[in-house]
């Protein structure tokens, strides 16, 4: 068994992190890409036939394989790409774990790397688990299910004359790792415009319902959130550490995908603190129109407590009230009780409580 050396970043927390994962595919396809300074092809092959996999070990020299894999829910079709490439049965053993967070491990003649791939699909956020192997001229990707970010690589790639065909796997894998870290700043930018759209809806008028938005963006960014983290020290390790299959020519490139994914942590905070100003909005808001709700009734309650007084007074069922016998009466005690009133008022409105 080859020796192997394990770079894991961060905690061994494993704990049911496939709770909102999409389902696995019951199909397992692959996408081969390989290209050369001079030339370029793609085609599809179902991953069950064995017989193709041990052909995909053979790479034309200064040529590039890029193997996509969509699907990983057959033990023994992994296991037979496995044993095409000489990968480590621990490498397969972890594509088949949903549980796994964002990681990198050196072996031997390859390196593997996990990592968290968000996009959205039909308006809802997938959390797909992407584990990338780099070998000396290739690169395999296996996804759960049929999709990913990587449409842009292809166009790149197929482009003729482009300096990608130029570089190695180790190059390949930048623009993958890349790849992921725009499409964090992609699902953020949809955030923070979701957010302005409601901060001018909480400006306008104050429902629950806004709460409920906030609740679930906030949700949605604790998530990206705890995927985003761990990616950053295994690009920061990659950037760093002397590994034989990254050249030294490409390390800059991965530092580049740290910075990037230090930008989109500190995004994903500015996003937060942004949401929690728009909580406090919403329910300074509310908290505001139940003073003024609260101030209309008081000044209506204070206007008709004098009111009140005098209508009791001469409520009171005595036999001898000087007042009732008067022909104008009346008339009279509806002038004061408007007096008053029209007294107060006036009085309200130079104060300017209303």
């Amino acid at each position: 068994m080859d020796s192997k050396d394990t770079i894991q970043p961060g905690s061994a927390d494993r704990k049911n992190q496939s709770n909102n994962a999409p389902d696995i595919t019951d199909k397992i396809t692959i996408e081969i890409i390989e290209y050369s300074p001079t030339s370029y092809k793609t085609y599809q092959k179902n991953l069950r036939d064995l017989e193709h996999l041990k052909a995909l070990k053979n790479i034309p020299e200064h040529s590039v394989r890029w193997i996509n894999v969509d699907g990983v829910d057959d033990e023994t079709a992994l296991k037979a790409l496995g044993n095409s490439f000489h990968i480590h049965p621990l490498i397969i053993q972890s594509i088949l774990s949903p549980n796994e967070r964002a990681k990198i491990e050196e072996y031997k003649d390859s390196l593997h790397v996990t990592a968290k791939m968000l996009y959205y699909s039909k308006n809802e956020l997938v959390v797909e688990k992407l584990n990338l192997i780099l070998g000396p001229n290739y690169v395999i990707t296996f996804g759960e299910i049929s999709g990913d970010v990587f449409d842009g690589i292809r166009n790149h790639v197929k482009a003729e004359g482009s300096p990608v065909r130029n570089y190695g796997g180790d190059y390949l894998m930048y623009l993958i790792l890349d790849a992921l870290a725009e499409s964090y700043f992609d699902i953020l930018e949809t955030l923070k415009e979701q957010i302005d759209s409601l901060e001018d809806r909480v400006m306008e008028k104050t429902d629950q319902d806004h709460l409920l938005e906030i609740r679930r963006i906030k949700k949605e960014l604790m998530k990206i959130s705890k995927y985003i983290w761990p990616l950053r020290d295994v690009a920061s390790l990659l950037g760093r550490e002397a590994m034989e299959l990254i050249r030294p020519a490409t390390e800059p490139y991965l530092r580049d995908v740290y910075n990037r994914i230090v930008q989109a942590i500190d995004t994903t905070e500015i996003c937060r603190d942004l949401l929690s100003g728009l909580a406090d909005l919403h329910l300074s808001n509310t908290s505001n129109r139940l003073n003024e709700i609260m101030k209309v009734l008081t000044v209506i309650s204070t206007i008709f407590i004098p009111l009140t007084f005098i209508a009791g007074i001469y409520g009171m069922n005595f036999a001898y009230m000087p007042e009732l016998k008067l022909p104008w009466g009346y008339a009279a005690t509806w002038g004061v009780m408007l007096a008053i009133a029209g007294c107060m008022i006036y009085y309200f409105k130079k104060k300017k409580w209303f």
